[in-house]
């Protein structure tokens, strides 16, 4: 497959409200037909940086290049990017046909085009049939998708979405990641997705860019964001973590010598680690193995007590309470082919371990 061609380029990016620092240093590349989230907690600069895409904002320094050309000198209406807000933003009064030829009016398409651009456009967000509806006589679902079908009937270069699915229930929301993530690739043009939700990030994603006080902490596939971290707000915002605060011991090589609960680790000297130098070890719920007894088979076991069982339908996590008093959670996925039944019990001593290699070894941050 061909290397995707990169349409947005951002260079140095920074924006200020009243002095206050809202962007900085933003340097990001956007690919043709791509789906990136702009993921983080509120007032991390997400929102501000699809503004500055969309041209309802400028920045303070920086430069930004859409296509080639400067964004500097292109209005809104030039830079070929459309946005569906948080509030889908329906007129009311008109039918859904109406909604969806808006733009096509005001740019005195000609009506014989608008009616099949527009028929088309219905029949790839599935909702033929509905075009003489209002807004109210629709679901939560089916007006965002009234939405998405204005903003893309004008063929954009771009399609921004500012945490679109943040007013529906959760399973209209989970519905709506798929279909979403389908149209995207249907079209086969770059999707921007604005929100907090790690889940939704990474169940839609190509590309999660991170974002914490203004800065983007890191950039990755899903996967690969998750997998390997590389600092404790990533680690700690996709996702659950258990969490060791350690010092190296000794360092072997490529390797360095750790103790976790009064048993040696040697794990992958990943960060040039010295003697002394304060770590953190993550492991995540679903990487923890959990046995009844300490077995000769298993090497790096350690006691606990099951302090809490949550049954969660296809999963059951547990809290697990170490000698020192430390909680660690773990997650049991059931066995569907007819394996031994999961059942644990408050107070139930057992032995946990994880693969070794598993964990995710970054620098003490304090």
């Amino acid at each position: 497959m061909s290397e995707r061609k990169i349409i947005i380029q951002l260079r140095g990016i920074q924006k200020y409200y009243d002095n206050q620092k809202i962007l900085e240093s933003i340097d990001l590349d956007i690919k043709d037909g791509e789906f990136l989230t702009f993921l983080g907690p509120s007032g991390c600069g997400k929102t501000t940086l699809l503004r500055l895409l969309a041209g309802f904002e400028t920045p303070t320094a920086g430069t930004m290049l859409i296509n080639g050309q400067d964004a500097a000198k292109l209005l809104p209406q030039e830079r070929h990017i459309n946005t569906v807000f948080q509030s889908y933003a329906l007129f009311p009064h008109m039918t859904v046909f109406d909604n969806v030829a808006f733009g096509l009016r005001c740019d005195k398409v000609a009506e014989n085009e608008i009616q099949h651009r527009v028929m088309e456009m219905l029949r790839i967000v599935r909702l033929l049939g509905y075009e003489n509806r209002k807004p109210k006589e629709l679901s939560g679902g089916q007006q965002q998708r009234v939405a998405i079908a204005r903003a893309v009937v004008k063929e954009p270069l771009v399609l921004l979405l500012d945490e679109p699915l943040s007013s529906l229930d959760y399973s209209l929301r989970k519905n709506m990641q798929i279909e979403l993530k389908q149209l995207q690739r249907k079209l086969g043009i770059t999707f921007i997705f604005v929100t907090h939700d790690q889940e939704e990030a990474l169940s839609m994603s190509d590309t999660i860019v991170v974002m914490q006080h203004g800065r983007i902490v890191q950039q990755g596939t899903p996967r690969n964001i998750y997998e390997n971290p590389k600092n404790l707000f990533a680690a700690s915002f996709i996702g659950e973590c258990n969490l060791f605060d350690i010092s190296v011991d000794d360092v072997k090589t490529d390797k360095i010598i750790v103790t976790i609960q009064d048993v040696q680790y040697e794990l992958q000297n990943t960060g040039n680690f010295k003697i002394s130098d304060k770590i953190h070890v993550l492991i995540r719920p679903e990487d923890i193995r959990i046995h009844d007894i300490a077995s000769k088979d298993e090497s790096h076991m350690f006691p606990a007590l099951i302090h809490e069982v949550i049954y969660k339908g296809t999963t059951i996590d547990l809290i697990l309470k170490l000698p020192n008093g430390k909680l660690l959670s773990a997650t049991k996925f059931f066995d569907e082919d007819g394996g031994h039944e999961i059942t644990y019990a408050v107070g139930q001593s057992v032995w946990i371990n994880w693969p070794l290699g598993w964990e995710v070894v970054l620098p003490y941050e304090g």
